[in-house]
């Protein structure tokens, strides 16, 4: 997918319009919007060539006020890891000790920079939907009225379950949804616009995964089982994908890329973390990443990935197959590469790329958006929030 940065952002009747001059906002529908801007506020009417526009004039702006910042004492937080049921280690069928990779939670990870933002972003999420209230009633009417076989009634509910959602979702747009947007310096777009090309890099690579736990093989008999491995790894395929997260509207629509049940989107400021509903950030600048060369034994090798030996599935201690095994095959030796990631905060993540050569780029693309995000470690992000 193409990247480029929207001027505008759509948010149901809502636009947010982005500018060197500033931030502008307006509300309509087409033919029809009252807006205001840098410039003033204006009414927009008019189809087909003819156009009316009026402006109302400007409203003072209210400053902010001394100690309006809301802080957080996050210390407490960051000890929590992730839930009870993922526990640190497991025994696998050939007695092979696995340690789990386990990154801390999503709400764990909050950096002072975005908790503003976090917060407004949980609190929205956690709000009801009007949009399940009012179509849970009216479809609550049509089972009743299908029971009794009304048939002016059944048509009469199915119109109104159309007009609950138009209804419901037009209520939700501003309470349920907070906007995330950036007016990124030609340097900063830069390095950005960086990462995304290395990002998309993996993205064309035949296989991805993340690794979920690894453990060394210490027995003959584990050894054996696993095709003469010294080290064993569980893996999950995952994949690139661009997309936003639910409850954000914004000009920059990120890669995400799914962690062990953690979406990461790679916004332009941070890595946003969403997981069981709730979010969380990472700053670039506390992100450490190292890629290294690992040899995989697999079954099947990738179309892309660059076969660098072969052994057996059942194996001897001089490398020739174990013959007691009707099944023994030869199974391909891929050099893959791996990214590891972890924060300062406790954020902890290991890919695999079945491609060779193309993540080594990623390392650096990440440490120098990191160093600009480092620079800006006091701004404030642009937040819009619609506060009920």
């Amino acid at each position: 997918m193409p990247f480029y940065i929207r001027d505008s952002i759509t948010l149901g009747p809502f636009r947010i319009n982005l500018s060197k001059s500033g931030l502008g906002f307006s509300a309509g529908v087409k033919g029809f919007r009252v807006g205001t801007g840098p410039k003033g506020h204006y009414i927009h009417a008019g189809m087909n060539g003819i156009y009316y526009r009026k402006t109302l004039g400007t409203l003072g702006r209210r400053p902010k006020q001394p100690g309006s910042e809301k802080q957080g004492d996050y210390a407490s937080e960051l000890a929590k890891i992730a839930p009870e049921e993922k526990l640190p280690t497991y025994m696998t069928e050939d007695g092979v000790l696995m340690h789990r990779i386990i990154s801390a939670e999503a709400d764990v990870l909050v950096s002072e920079t975005h908790s503003e933002a976090l917060n407004s972003l949980n609190r929205a999420r956690e709000k009801p939907s009007y949009t399940l209230i009012l179509c849970g009633a009216a479809a609550l009417g049509l089972v009743f009225n299908l029971i009794s076989q009304n048939s002016a009634a059944i048509m009469a509910c199915v119109a109104l379950l159309g007009i609950a959602y138009a209804v419901g979702h037009m209520l939700d747009i501003p309470r349920r949804n907070v906007v995330f947007a950036y007016n990124l310096e030609q340097a900063a777009e830069e390095r950005y616009r960086a990462l995304i090309g290395t990002i998309d890099q993996i993205a064309g690579a035949s296989k991805l995964w993340f690794v979920k736990a690894s453990g060394d093989i210490t027995t003959l008999h584990a050894w054996k089982k696993n095709a003469g491995a010294t080290s064993l790894v569980d893996t999950t395929e995952t994949s690139v994908s661009y997309a936003l997260p639910p409850g954000i509207a914004s000009n920059v629509t990120p890669p995400m890329i799914l962690i062990d049940g953690k979406k990461c989107y790679f916004f332009p400021d941070c890595i946003l973390i969403e997981e069981n509903k709730r979010f969380g950030a990472v700053r670039y600048e506390t992100l450490r990443t190292a890629i290294r060369d690992q040899r995989m034994i697999v079954e099947a090798a990738p179309s892309d990935a660059k076969v660098v030996g072969q052994t057996w599935k059942y194996v001897n201690k001089n490398g020739s197959p174990d013959r007691r095994f009707k099944d023994n095959r030869q199974l391909p030796i891929c050099l893959f590469q791996e990214i590891a990631m972890i924060s300062e905060d406790g954020f902890k993540a290991l890919l695999q790329v079945s491609k060779h050569g193309i993540s080594s780029d990623y390392g650096k693309a990440m440490t120098e958006l990191g160093r600009l995000t480092k620079e800006l470690k006091d701004a404030e992000p642009l937040l819009i929030a619609q506060e009920t």
